[in-house]
């Protein structure tokens, strides 16, 4: 199997069907989040701390 390399500018993460279970944040991706990039840029990282928390929580599911 092939092995996939995720790096940042001060950490890498190796993923891979070998490998132990990795849970990416994307919602954390300040990418075409204009706000949030200004809050991280400016040292101020509640908006993330808040999405971190709320990627956390179980899953509410409803069936009927």
């Amino acid at each position: 199997m092939t092995d996939t390399v995720i790096s940042s500018a001060t950490k890498e993460v190796v993923i891979g069907f070998d490998r132990p279970f990795v849970i990416i944040g994307e919602r954390i991706n300040p990418t075409g989040r204009k706000i949030l990039a200004a809050e991280m840029a400016a040292g101020d990282f509640s908006r993330v701390e808040a999405d971190a928390r709320a990627r956390s929580r179980p899953a509410r599911t409803c069936w009927t």
